[in-house]
């Protein structure tokens, strides 16, 4: 963890003069986009790996006839792979667990985000996975100085809602109610000002966690399979996870056990050599 602590000491450069930095080296990165908002977990993916290779990432833009080796991080991804693609800390989406799913052979894995997703590319396609776990959104309190936690959070809690159930609480109604939608600045200043957080949303707990805030997820309706939370807990030591079915029980219950994860190997797992004057690909006195 120390390398990684350095790391963040060196990753203090402006925004500002990241975006302006020349045309950008390495591999395009794909997340999942739609044109009608940004959703938080999916778009770290780009704020994230902008930060560690201190540059503008090119986006990876779905075409039939756009074949170029491609990076996935963030995100139950793996049905969007292609052959030779990279994937550091990608996940099984729950929906897809039909192997005709995918259209793959072979993958350059790095890390995934939990056990079962290693079963699942094993299974179906003898594809061996380092036993390298966690969710890349783990690694967001080290390349973002300027997120800090306030001395007294000033929310008792806060419920993060997945896009997906944003319409079961309105926010005029609820002003605990924090929407995955919002702007992701907005959302990780939030989850620091608040004691407790509940969320429907897995990158809700997950950068929760990150940062040392107790977090419980909650379970308002099957939108969203179980398969990435159980995923994610298994990839971080939890196998007893538990969830709530509402608001006054994630509350009695109170945040899961911090989590376990090796960061320093999810780090080291980033495929450094497509950014080779990336400046924190050797952290000093590690």
């Amino acid at each position: 963890m120390y390398g990684l602590i350095l790391a963040f000491i060196f990753c203090t450069e402006p925004l500002e003069a990241i975006e302006e930095a020349n045309s950008p080296e390495g591999l395009p990165l794909y997340y999942w986009q739609q044109q009608k908002f940004v959703n938080f977990g999916d778009y770290l993916s780009l704020k994230l790996v902008e930060r560690i290779v201190g540059q503008p990432v090119r986006v990876f833009r779905r075409h039939p006839k756009n074949t170029e080796k491609k990076l996935l991080a963030i995100g139950s991804l793996l049905s969007f792979a292609a052959n030779d693609d990279v994937i550091w800390g990608t996940g099984i989406n729950g929906k897809l667990l039909k192997k005709e799913s995918y259209n793959f052979e072979h993958l350059d894995v790095r890390a995934v985000r939990g056990p079962l997703t290693r079963q699942f590319l094993y299974d179906n396609f003898q594809i061996e996975c380092p036993e390298i776990y966690g969710d890349p959104a783990l690694l967001v309190p080290y390349f973002f100085p300027e997120f800090e936690k306030p001395y007294s959070p000033s929310r008792d809690f806060i419920l993060i809602l997945h896009y997906s159930e944003e319409h079961l609480f309105s926010k005029e109604e609820h002003p605990y109610v924090v929407y995955s939608t919002d702007p992701w600045e907005k959302i990780i200043e939030t989850i620091l000002d608040s004691k407790f957080v509940i969320s429907t949303s897995l990158h809700g707990i997950i950068v929760s966690e990150a940062y040392g805030i107790p977090a419980r997820l909650l379970r308002l309706t099957e939108t969203e399979p179980l398969f990435k939370y159980q995923d994610y807990y298994l990839g971080t030591g939890r196998p007893d996870f538990q969830y709530a079915f509402s608001l006054n029980e994630a509350l009695s219950m109170g945040g899961e056990p911090p989590f376990l994860c090796n960061l320093e190997k999810l780090y080291d797992a980033f495929p450094f050599e497509y950014w080779p004057n990336c400046p924190f690909k050797y952290p000093p006195n590690r």
